[in-house]
């Protein structure tokens, strides 16, 4: 891989299954990033999962990845990234709006986020890569945000022979931040910053006598000036009122500018928090619902059986919620840093069970159930108890040795009865031999005492 973390460098992506290469951008990576990691922590216990399309070219075994064009997903189904009709609609504008091959870049795959879940494509991701990207060098690719460490990125192809190992992706990379650009120094391109000039304001005006003394004692600048203006006299006209602006004023009206800005700030940041302090005032107004009125959650039945190590994970099959689901994610916390999570599809989850062989005392079981209409439905239950003693191989191998010891005596013995069998059956045909040997001669004699007739 390639990622020195800078903006100009590519992010390279190969693996032995795939038949090309895939290269990408590494600020491609990194804006989509941010956009994934916003979408994580927009919305409590998962945040929101988000996608869209990735831009590029694909030319002579190599996937290019130059750009990528934001989805808006609306969720009608829940948080996670299911499209709904109208969803499908505005993917296949998009697709068509990015379809021209002149342009340089055409849609070469897409992306989404898995926030509840592990790097994997489940049904539906598959069932929207083989209609809306159905080429062969089109990929797929799935990042999982985490709270505390970088991101994780996975690509999904088509092989050789037109199957996506859908699972689990071959490779997993984590994804760092890219390093904030420094501002380049320099002269500054635009004019210095001058203070302003100081604001003349205009002098009261003074009464008529006043003013007609002041104008006759100004001596007259030209000719000109000092001619009357023609018409009716200057005293015959009313002195006009003129709005008399102080210094002060202007302050006033400063400061009450600054603070009609400052309290349309703080209103549009509660509007930017809403959900955050909504929720409480309309709980506080408003009276709570009776607990009678909440509906119940869907419950699943998830529960635990140990059977000498080996762990017993059962759910209720015949729950509406199984029924209805697409698929299911089962993670199992056993003591690990990371839970093993198990992507079950619909035979799975009618079976109803999952065998697995635990390595600790403590184990964590969590089911994601989604379904094909409405939110996910989570589900979890643990399992405490101490782990059964562990043999060695001494014990092992008598035991082993005993088995086999055990079996060559059931071999015996069965090959035995088959030969008691055989002559029991032997003897019982020389009997009924005999019998029939006697009944004759038995015959015989009688025939020999009748009289002749």
């Amino acid at each position: 891989m390639t990622d020195s973390g800078t903006e100009g460098t590519t992010h390279t992506w190969s693996v032995p299954e795939c038949p090309f290469t895939i290269e990408t951008s590494a600020r491609v990576l990194d804006d989509i990033r941010l956009a994934v990691t916003d979408a994580f922590f927009s919305l409590p216990r998962g945040g929101a999962e988000i996608g869209g399309v990735l831009l590029g070219r694909f030319d002579h075994g190599r996937l290019v990845i130059g750009d990528y064009a934001a989805f808006d997903c609306e969720h009608a189904y829940g948080p996670s990234f299911v499209l709904s009709p109208p969803d499908e609609a505005r993917l296949t504008e998009v697709l068509s709006a990015h379809a021209n091959p002149a342009a340089g870049s055409r849609p070469v795959g897409w992306y989404h986020s898995h926030t509840r879940s592990e790097i994997f494509l489940s049904e539906g991701d598959l069932q929207i890569h083989n209609r809306f990207f159905p080429e062969p060098w089109q990929v797929a690719l799935v990042m999982k945000p985490h709270t505390f460490q970088p991101a994780r990125i996975g690509f999904f192809f088509r092989q050789a022979d037109g199957s996506v190992h859908a699972t689990a992706s071959y490779r997993e990379d984590t994804l760092e931040a890219l390093p904030m650009r420094q501002i380049p120094a320099g002269v500054p391109t635009a004019p210095p910053w001058n203070d302003p000039p100081q604001r003349n304001f205009r002098p009261a005006p003074v009464p008529g006598p006043v003013l007609q003394s002041a104008v006759a004692a100004a001596p007259p600048a030209t000719a000109e000036a000092a001619a009357p203006p023609p018409g009716p006299a200057a005293a015959e006209l009313p002195i006009p009122k003129f709005v008399v602006e102080s210094e002060s004023s202007a302050r006033r009206w400063l400061v009450a500018g600054i603070a009609i800005v400052a309290v349309l700030g703080v209103l549009g940041a509660a509007w930017q928090v809403r959900q955050m302090w909504l929720p409480r005032l309309l709980a506080a107004i408003r009276p709570a619902a009776p607990a009678t009125a909440a509906a119940p959650a869907p419950a699943l039945g998830l529960h635990l059986i140990d059977h000498e190590g080996q762990l017993q994970i059962q759910w209720d099959r015949t729950s509406p919620t199984v029924r209805r689901a697409s698929d299911a994610i089962l993670e199992i916390a056993d003591g690990g840093p990371l839970p093993i999570a198990t992507q079950l599809d619909t035979a799975h989850l009618e079976a109803g069970s999952f065998t697995y062989a635990r390595t600790s005392e403590k184990v964590d079981v969590l089911l994601i159930v989604h379904q094909k209409e409405g939110p996910d439905v989570r589900e979890v239950t643990s399992f405490l108890g101490k782990l059964p003693d562990r043999k060695t191989a001494e014990e092992l191998d008598a035991e082993q040795k005993q088995r086999e010891e055990a079996a060559r005596q059931a071999a015996k013995m069965k090959a035995d009865l088959n030969s008691q069998a055989a002559k029991t059956q032997k003897l019982e045909k020389e009997v009924q031999t005999m019998h029939e040997e006697l009944r004759r001669q038995q015959l015989r004699r009688l025939n020999n005492q009748l009289p002749d007739k």
